[in-house]
């Protein structure tokens, strides 16, 4: 009997390698990265909602209505004027920030992350990396509250 019920599993197998060559590895990859910490945490769309309404943008007379301790990265090398006190401040190069130290830093802070930089697009692409991957609480410093308003008066292509 318990041959017999060897042998069935061996007919199983025999019958359904090829199925299970290709479903087997195929389960395998997908629970490596369902439970793999290096993928993003969050939607995007609900990050990128933050962006439309300007709440992630801040200026430096605004962060000390900030509360909890305050972590100020510097993208760079630029000496930031007008920092208030009590805020700590780390350098680290924007192709730097997803280093596993930088994000152990950044995600065991307890308290608002602000992201600082020269461009303003390079502070906006590190924002969204980081907020998709699970940061709260994350602010881009800027000097100008309304970076993107337009100077010219827009005038329609009339050759058309």
């Amino acid at each position: 009997m318990l041959n017999n019920n060897i042998q069935n599993k061996m007919n199983f197998l025999k019958k359904y390698k090829t199925i299970l060559l290709i479903l087997v590895p195929v389960v395998i990859l997908v629970i490596v990265r369902v439970t793999g910490s290096d993928h993003f945490r969050t939607d995007a769309e609900k990050h990128a909602e933050k962006s439309f309404s300007r709440t992630n943008i801040i200026t430096t007379e605004k962060i000390s209505s900030l509360e909890g301790d305050k972590l100020l990265i510097n993208l760079g090398k630029d000496v930031i004027k007008h920092i208030p006190s009590g805020i700590e401040v780390k350098s680290v190069s924007p192709d730097s920030i997803l280093n596993k130290q930088n994000i152990k830093l950044i995600l065991n802070h307890d308290g608002p992350v602000i992201i600082s930089s020269s461009e303003l697009a390079v502070s906006a692409r590190m924002w969204m990396l980081l907020s998709q991957m699970g940061v709260q609480n994350l602010y881009i410093l800027t000097e100008d509250p309304e970076p993107e308003v337009l100077k010219y008066k827009f005038r329609p292509d009339t050759l058309a």
